[in-house]
């Protein structure tokens, strides 16, 4: 560090996950424990070494771009480093490289054959899958003597979550049952690689270790960032705030019926929008339209729902009475299956629905994922339901999700409220205001 630039300090929490010698070593837990910093500056280590090589992933290049990239903007200048924007990298006086690099898909670690990194990092690991992972620990080789380290930080939960739970599994399941060590946060454990898997062993080649993170810990946060999780849904408070990795969706941790009021009518003055989640074939799910509106304060209120099986001809037919029905200022919603066939499908039922407001619709990330945002609302208090025969049919799939045997109501609500906060839902809405003038 130079003698004029600023010099990274780290807290108390950060200091063991640096000064770490295992193999692989996880920081891990709530959000706002200052993981990415820790992630980035630890790969300064060996920077004075000349065939020190180090590449810090996220899984797109957005995610770099706007909190990895600018941390190490921040203090790598401060040991020498020079950055190419082209690139993403930084280059040191002793010829030593940092590079930052996304795993968009699962195949692009295959771009990676052939290179040696001594320190590779993963930020929000449980963004990454398990093959990305374990391909990229083969990358990790040197000829020069320089330590070899996997660095990770991580909330629990997002889509990777299983397989790193499992991977650390001594220091993060407490109720662990299968047979295996449990070890403390910090404690080192060690393992080999067999045919058969891995095989924990005092003597093992290859170590690995688990440090807790919490906003807590960390003397540079705002007060108000924690203040904002508590916005979130019960479970995905419990794993940003309290950093726990135990805690899966269940049925009436999203969604409970005390957390709705009743209503005979929704404001007329509202935003509104039917959304359908059409089955497959007329045996199994249900195909659902949900009709939500929010009033001019960003209240929401469940309206209707209408539930139906049958033929690919019984839904069209049905979905075009509804929207007479509901009028041509309520946009309708169309849910788009991914792929090419989905893609037709979609675009012939806004042909068939030639003079409303269509928005397709394509859903991203797993039911619970899409479902968290609205059961925030929910619990909140945000949302009310007006009285009708289908609410107790509602609210019994809204509480038994995702356990329960059907989800299609919930995914339409889910579907709903995306449209009805999504960008393009404004000027569809608009669109629609001038058909039904």
């Amino acid at each position: 560090m130079s003698e004029t630039a600023p010099e990274w300090r780290p807290f108390p929490a950060q200091v063991p996950f640096l000064a770490t010698v295992a193999r692989e070593a996880l920081y891990g837990g709530a959000a706002g424990g200052g993981k990415t910093d820790a992630l980035v500056v630890g790969a300064l280590a060996h920077v004075h070494h000349p065939k020190f090589t180090a590449i810090i992933f996220r899984r797109t290049f957005p995610e770099l771009e706007g909190k990895v990239i600018p941390v190490s903007k921040e203090w790598y200048p401060a040991s020498g480093g020079v950055y190419n924007g082209s690139k993403h990298s930084w280059a040191f006086p002793s010829g030593a490289r940092v590079m930052f690099a996304h795993l968009q898909h699962e195949d692009d670690v295959l771009q990676y054959q052939g290179h040696e990194f001594q320190y590779i990092g993963f930020d929000e690991l449980t963004h990454f899958t398990e093959k990305q992972y374990v391909y990229l620990l083969s990358r990790l080789r040197t000829t020069a003597g320089i330590p070899l380290e996997v660095r990770s930080g991580s909330n629990p939960g997002g889509p990777g979550h299983d397989w790193v739970f499992k991977r650390w599994a001594p220091w993060l399941d407490r109720n662990r049952e299968v047979p295996g060590p449990h070890a403390d946060p910090g404690e080192v454990l060690r393992f080999d690689n067999t045919k058969d898997g891995e095989v924990w062993a005092e003597s093992g080649r290859f170590s690995r270790v688990f440090f807790p993170a919490y906003a807590k810990d960390n003397p540079y946060l705002n007060e108000d960032y924690v203040h904002n999780l508590m916005g979130q849904d019960a479970v995905t408070r419990a794993q940003l705030i309290d950093g726990d990795w135990l805690i899966k969706p269940a049925a009436g941790l999203l969604f409970k019926r005390g957390w709705f009021s009743t209503v005979d009518v929704a404001p007329v003055q509202a935003q509104r929008v039917r959304y359908w989640d059409r089955a497959a074939s007329k045996d199994g799910d249900y195909t659902v339209g949900l009709r939500l509106a929010k009033d001019s304060g960003g209240h929401l209120f469940v309206e209707h729902v209408e539930r139906l099986r049958g033929t690919p001809r019984d839904v069209e037919a049905t979905i075009r009475r509804i929207a007479e029905q509901d009028g041509h200022a309520v946009v309708v919603g169309i849910e788009q299956d991914p792929g090419q066939a989905g893609v037709f499908e979609a675009q012939y039922y806004a042909r068939a629905l030639a003079g409303f407001n269509v928005k397709l619709q394509r859903p991203t990330g797993d039911k619970v994922t899409r479902a968290q945002p609205v059961s925030a609302q929910c619990e909140a208090g945000n949302v009310s339901v007006v009285r009708g025969a289908w609410v107790d049919k509602f609210m019994a799939e809204l509480e038994g999700f995702p356990d329960g045997g059907h989800d299609d109501q919930v995914d339409a609500l889910s579907g709903a409220f995306t449209v009805l906060h999504g960008s393009a839902f404004a000027a569809a809405l608009v669109k629609a205001m001038k058909v039904a003038r």
